[in-house]
């Protein structure tokens, strides 16, 4: 990672030692042990130790000793930007680049999404359902209209002039 870039240069070294002293200046005001600020941001005591000492070789990249020095300020109350610009510019590391090939083969065939295929295969299910109902759709459309031509046998239908003349009750 970085564990030649403090010790090398003993510029950065000592500006990493002016922000690790700020923070422990700070941590000492608050009346707090290493300890208890490692517990606070969820780190372990060496790396508190190690960013008050400035000793880059004990910790992790840059990118994660940022976060950690962005937390530990706004624990005890400096500004958390400005130590972190400095930071920045004392490190001066760039991040780690990875190679990547401009020159990738494509698959000869591309295969349509799945979205594409489940939506081709459902209205394919549709019409072939359709395709097997029809027949007897059909037969029910046509019987359904042969009976109201025809009567159902076991059925009485009255006369309508019986219908419309009722007896009455001779006791009433």
């Amino acid at each position: 990672m970085s564990a030649g870039t403090g010790n090398s240069n003993g510029k950065k070294s000592a500006g990493h030692r002016a922000i690790g002293a700020r923070l422990r200046d700070a941590r000492i005001a608050h009346k707090l042990k290493p300890e208890t600020v490692a517990e606070e941001l969820h780190l372990d005591a060496e790396i508190i130790r190690a960013i008050e000492s400035g000793d880059m070789a004990a910790l992790p990249a840059p990118i994660f000793v940022q976060g950690y020095v962005r937390s530990y300020a706004r624990l005890v109350g400096l500004p958390e930007d400005e130590l972190i610009h400095e930071f920045t510019a004392q490190c001066a590391e760039p991040p780690p680049l990875s190679v990547v090939r401009a020159d990738e083969q494509r698959p000869l065939l591309r295969l349509p999404s799945a979205r594409l295929i489940r939506n081709v295969i459902l209205i394919m299910l549709g019409i072939i359902m359709l395709w097997l109902a029809y027949p007897f759709v059909e037969r029910l459309v046509t019987s359904q209209g042969e009976e109201a031509t025809e009567q159902v046998p076991g059925r009485l239908e009255l006369p309508p002039e019986f219908d419309s003349e009722q007896p009455s009750d001779p006791s009433g």
